[in-house]
């Protein structure tokens, strides 16, 4: 056993206790070392270098009678089976913690009590299975964790207001989590590597949450606001390059926008928005490269925007929106690609909204609810086997809503259902064994359907006055 000693602290198996502005330094070379160093007062420094195996180093400033300020500890450890802890209190203090090796776990803790801000943390990681966590309160902290091997977990949790932490991760079985409470927090979550789990956790308002992760078997899950604390102005992005990802997350209140993008296999990214409507100006676009992915987007309350982008096989796209003037956009390319789309319910109009699938590829199948009224539909389809349906107003009330269905292929069958006055349904179809069927129930509305093709079927049902009917049809087979 070797031990180099800097500091009188160490001899006494190492406890220091002095009044105010104390400076330890203390750095041990060997096995089973243990550095215990405690400073209570303004504007302490404890500076601790370990190497060896099995090292402990624990620096407490302040405790619950007297407070620590501008308190800085800087703990390096090399070696195996490394532990560094340490604890604040008030504000303004700095933590630096740095391992190197094999299960090494660092923990950081400031303020102890809410009481105080403006303190920063960073603990960086580089071996295996090390474990990383820091605890703040107050407002305006930062904290860092930077892990690099395999098995990683870092979890920063922060009370207070501008607080920000970022975490990076590559290597392994790697977990982060990050909790953060008060408002205008911003969080970044980085990890490379296999089966990595990054969750997110905020309440406030003003938040904002990055996750990026690249590799298999990954999951991101992020959290804004609850039924009890409000997230507005809140920013979720969350991107997934690798297999087998899913990507969650949630939002109230108003003025949210969640950017999800994956790049793989078997992706499936979910978004919801409001959790019980009451109001906001919701933006949501989900983008997936790949096959076996799915998208959901649910949005309660007025203006919202749901963009859905698949590109690959066996997808499923799905917008529900309820409220006023909420616009959906679903385009697909593969085979074997579902949309459905839904704005409006009984409870919460839909006036001017306006979707639009577009599909190419085969066994495509897309449907489209509206109510109210001035609404729009426009489906358009390329391929074989493709199915088209749009229903608007749902039990009368409203009008003057427009369906738009095109259809390029073999065996597509388009079904538009219109209530109200003054509605237009035009259908287009183009290729074979195709199928159309309108149905009009008001004062007023126009159908225009043209088949080009073989073995087009059209059926038209209007009941009201002023109605209009146009069908051509073109080619052998056709039945009106």
């Amino acid at each position: 056993m070797k031990k180099v000693i800097f500091s009188l602290a160490t001899l006494l198996s190492v406890s220091v206790m002095v009044a105010q502005s104390n400076t330890s330094n203390v750095s041990q070379a060997g096995d089973d070392n243990s550095t215990d160093v405690t400073q209570i007062g303004d504007s302490n420094a404890s500076v601790t270098i370990q190497e060896g195996n099995a090292n402990t180093a624990t620096a407490i400033q302040g405790s619950d009678l007297f407070n620590s300020r501008n308190g800085i500890v800087e703990q390096t450890q090399i070696g195996d089976k490394n532990t560094a802890f340490v604890q604040h209190e008030e504000d303004s203090n700095e933590v630096y913690q740095d391992q190197v090796g094999d299960g090494n776990s660092a923990s950081a803790t400031q303020n102890l009590a809410f009481f105080g801000g403006f303190n920063f943390t960073s603990q960086s990681q580089e071996g295996d299975g090390n474990s990383a966590t820091v605890s703040q309160e107050g407002n305006a902290n930062t904290a860092f964790q930077i892990q690099t091997g395999e098995a990683n977990s870092a979890t920063t949790s922060q009370e207070g207001d501008f607080n920000f932490s970022g975490i990076l991760q590559e290597g392994a079985f790697n977990t982060a989590t990050m909790a953060q409470v008060g408002d205008f927090n911003s969080a970044e979550q980085f990890q490379v590597g296999e089966a990595n789990l990054a969750t997110g956790e905020q309440w406030g308002q003003g938040n904002s949450t990055l996750q990026d992760q690249q590799g298999g078997g990954n999951s991101a899950t992020s959290l804004q606001g609850s039924s009890f604390f409000d997230s507005r102005g809140g920013n979720v992005q969350q991107i997934q390059i690798g297999d087998e990802n899913t990507a969650f997350a949630n939002h109230e209140e108003d003025n949210n926008v969640i950017l999800q993008g994956q790049v793989g296999d078997a992706n499936n990214a979910s978004a919801d928005q409001n959790l019980g409507s009451f109001g906001g100006e919701n933006f949501v676009i989900q983008t997936q490269f790949g096959s076996g992915n799915t998208a959901g987007a649910s949005q309660n309350g007025s203006n919202n925007i749901g963009d859905q982008n698949q590109v690959g096989d066996e997808n499923l796209a799905s917008i529900s929106q309820d409220g006023d003037d909420n616009i959906a956009v679903q385009s697909q390319s593969g085979n074997g690609n579902s949309a459905e789309a839904i704005q409006g319910s009984f409870f919460f109009a839909s006036r001017g909204g306006n979707i639009q699938q577009t599909q190419s590829g085969e066994v495509n199948s897309a449907f489209a609810q509206h109510e109210e009224d001035n609404n729009t539909v426009d489906q358009d389809q390329i391929g074989n086997g493709n199915i088209a349906s749009a229903t608007q107003n749902l039990l009368s009330f409203g009008g003057e809503n427009l369906t738009l269905q095109f259809q390029f292929g073999d065996e597509n069958i388009a079904t538009s259902s219109q209530e109200g006055t003054s509605n237009i349904s035009d259908i287009f179809q183009f290729g074979d064994s195709n199928f159309a069927e309108d149905t009009q129930l008001g004062v007023g509305n126009t159908t225009f359907v043209t088949q080009v093709g073989e073995s087009h079927s059209s059926i038209i049902l209007q009941n009201g006055t002023g109605n209009a009917a146009v069908v051509t049809q073109t080619g052998s087979g056709g039945e009106l």
